[in-house]
């Protein structure tokens, strides 16, 4: 298992909305009180909030939400206590955070200078709309910020630090993207920047995300010392940043993934469980620590003591309640998860299988169905946006050749007047197309957010699959659902080339070649195979390249299991050329071979009816050969040729 794949879940969250209240000022008996009082105040209720702030106990938290009630001269530090209480409940859905702000948090006027306060405020809401609502509307939150920095001096050290503060969407983005150096460029620069002036809580913000892309280059010791060094500079600051608990929480989970360090594991985690505010982030953490030592040690004794629980049983129980109350849905999941694996390697199977069956449950409840309908609506939308500006392009185009030509017989004072009338239109020409070039870059974007969340899709249900085969004891069955399993991963490998690619096509070479150093580590055994791969530059679009790489799939998943059952050795080929009209896919290996020559046309074997229908579906047909082994041969069509058939 990867360091990559470990810490992926923990790469995208927003790191402003980690600031921390204090606790003193909202908890105890008015807890329930406040929580109606920000409902009132979200909802425009201010008359309901006013009088039953009247009956709060008084409190700084308090005084801020009296003053936000009577719209007396709220600052942007008030409105930020404030949101970030209320964008922190799960309870309350954050487009009607993100409302809130745009009709009462105002850009400032009459100020000299840049408003720090107010730029934490947007980024914050930048960060939180673009991981709970959708890119499309962070982004444009995202441009009237930048349009708002941008109209200061650039070499103002308060401007300096916004610009940093404003980098943070694109970075993200990097993330998603997997642009590593790019996004690696613009973290070294902040930090260097944040270093000149001084302000080391953007040299930690910088850090922070650095390790991001350390994250996806699978390089764990750069990771664990950029995260100490974050820590060191937490020293000098007389308040934690907003990205100390996200900190703690990445290089506890990297040293307990490294192994060998665990009085810095027991100190770090210490130290989360009694940081305000983040207790609850602790309870993974000791989950999946654990799993790593023996529960009669004097450690997991320890910590038994500190949730007052004798057995880790007893452990499981009260942080899986105690992550229902206080956890958003996935850090409930990731707790659940860590707790079945826990208590797996403990052999404590049937519980383990029951936290199991839990997780399937609250994986169920987060991906819906909801966010890509989203993405799709908003492909549609920007679809139509584009054909509409081309539409209004050529309209605009037209009219210009139609008044040149009705004037251009007469003399210098009308040619004057066309020179500037075409000057005049060629600008608005020119927004238009910045307009469409925009477009189409947000539209290739979410193209890839697309294909990277339906490879994910797909190996969200591959894990759901390898979770049920824990329960599944027919060897069929489970043979099954393996096989579901492999066809799923070569589907999901042509996403991943799609969202790596700008222009919509795969190379099948490139593709063919990771495919087949999946199965054969999938089915690696003392058997020596020799596998040739022979394809020429070719580069198929999704419904070409599906089609064939699950009938390859099958072939060689054929060959792997049956061919060379008899022998040490084998060799396996794999070719694809071009001829005339079609391009011909030869399998084929020195194995045993068929026992009988199929009819496709009556086959029983399932792997050998989906080839058959694979093919036909790519208007190929298939033949087979007994040559010293299996010898498949399929001529199949393009996208192109078969639209010209169509």
């Amino acid at each position: 298992m990867s360091f990559k794949f470990l810490f992926l879940l923990l790469i995208t969250q927003s790191l402003f909305s980690q600031e921390i209240i204090d606790s003193s000022d909202n908890i105890g008996s008015n807890k329930d009180s406040i929580y109606k009082v920000e409902k009132y105040l979200l909802y425009k209720e201010q008359d309901s909030a006013i009088a039953l702030i009247k009956k709060l106990k008084k409190s700084s938290y308090v005084n801020v939400l009296s003053r936000i009630a009577a719209n007396n001269k709220p600052s942007y530090l008030d409105y930020t206590e404030f949101i970030n209480s209320i964008a922190d409940n799960p309870k309350l859905p954050y487009q009607s955070v993100s409302d809130y702000i745009n009709l009462n948090v105002k850009e400032p006027v009459n100020e000299k200078g840049i408003n720090l306060d107010y730029v934490k405020i947007k980024v914050n809401q930048v960060s939180k709309l673009r991981d709970d609502v959708s890119i499309e509307v962070a982004s444009e939150i995202q441009t009237e910020l930048d349009n708002y920095i941008n109209a200061f001096n650039s070499n103002n050290n308060d401007v300096k630090k916004a610009k940093i503060y404003a980098s943070i969407h694109q970075i993200v983005l990097y993330i998603i993207q997997e642009e590593i150096e790019k996004g690696k460029k613009i973290c070294l620069e902040n930090f260097d920047e944040a270093e000149k002036l001084g302000d080391k809580e953007l040299m930690i913000m910088s850090l922070y995300y650095l390790c991001d892309f350390l994250v996806l280059e699978n390089k764990l010791n750069e990771y664990i010392e950029n995260c100490e060094k974050s820590l060191e500079l937490e020293k000098d600051l007389k308040k934690h940043s907003p990205y100390y608990i996200g900190t703690l929480v990445h290089i506890i989970d990297a040293y307990i993934y490294k192994g060998g360090e665990d009085e810095k594991v027991k100190l770090l985690l210490r130290e989360l469980y009694n940081e305000k505010g983040s207790t609850q982030q602790s309870y993974s953490l000791y989950a999946k620590y654990l799993g790593t030592i023996d529960l009669e040690s004097s450690d997991a004794k320890d910590i038994f003591n500190l949730f007052n629980v004798t057995d880790i049983i007893a452990f499981s129980n009260l942080t899986s309640k105690l992550g229902e109350e206080t956890l958003n849905p996935n850090d409930q999941y990731q707790l659940i998860r860590e707790i079945s694996k826990t208590l797996e390697n403990h052999n404590y199977l049937r519980e383990s299988v029951a936290y199991k069956d839990r997780s399937i449950v609250q994986i169920k409840k987060i991906y819906t169905q909801d966010l890509a309908n989203s993405l799709l609506s908003y492909k549609v939308n920007q679809a139509v946006k584009e054909k509409n500006l081309s539409i209004a392009h050529a309209k605009e185009r037209n009219r210009l050749y139609i008044i040149i030509g009705t004037l251009g017989g007469f003399l210098l004072l009308i040619l004057t007047w066309a020179y500037y009338r075409k000057k005049k239109q060629s600008e608005v020409l020119q927004d238009k197309n910045e307009t469409i070039e925009t477009a189409l870059k947000e539209k290739e974007l979410l193209v890839k957010e697309v294909h990277h969340r339906v490879k994910n899709n797909f190996q969200i249900v591959s894990s759901l699959l390898e979770l049920q085969t824990n329960d599944i004891e027919d060897k069929k069955a489970l043979q099954l659902i393996e096989d579901g399993q492999n066809r799923l991963r070569s589907m999901a490998i042509i996403h991943q080339k799609l969202y790596q690619n700008k222009d919509g096509l795969i190379d099948f070479n490139d593709y063919i070649s990771l495919l087949v150093r999946e199965l054969a580590s999938l089915y690696a055994s003392d058997k020596k195979i020799d596998i040739n791969i022979d394809i020429d530059k070719i580069y198929f679009d999704i419904d070409t390249a599906i089609p064939l790489g699950l009938i390859i799939n099958e072939l060689v998943t054929n060959a792997y299991k049956y061919a060379f059952k008899e022998k040490k050795e084998g060799r396996l080929n794999i070719s694809i050329h071009k001829s005339e009209e079609d391009y011909i896919l030869k399998v084929f290996d020195n194995g045993t071979g068929l026992n009988t020559q199929p009819n496709f046309d009556k086959i029983r074997s399932t792997g050998l009816r989906l080839v058959k229908r694979l093919a036909k579906q790519v208007y190929g047909n298939i033949e087979y050969l007994n040559m010293g082994g299996a010898y498949f041969v399929i001529n199949f069509k393009d996208t192109t040729a078969r639209k010209t058939i169509n």
